[in-house]
């Protein structure tokens, strides 16, 4: 298992566990863990692409990734206009 491979399962294991903390720790989506959890997947994986390339993970880790800050962004400019 090179390095990159291990960034990769880092990655999945950060999606596993923000769905493990929403959906059986019943956490907020929106909470930082969560959020935080959300970001580290998606980034992980982006790396670990750069050793074997997959058109379609890589869609899937960006798009990801983009709604998640986009999502975590409305959420933060929402809480201070409140």
């Amino acid at each position: 298992m090179s390095f990159l491979d291990f960034i990769g399962l880092i990655g999945v294991a950060a999606y596993v566990a923000a769905h493990f903390s929403v959906q059986v720790l019943h956490q907020s989506p929106t909470g930082r863990l969560v959020v935080l959890l959300n970001i580290v997947g998606p980034a992980c994986i982006l790396v670990s692409l750069t050793h074997a390339f997959n058109l379609a993970s890589f869609l899937t880790q960006c798009f990801w990734l983009g709604l998640t800050l986009v999502g975590w962004w409305r959420n933060r400019r929402h809480r201070r206009t409140v």
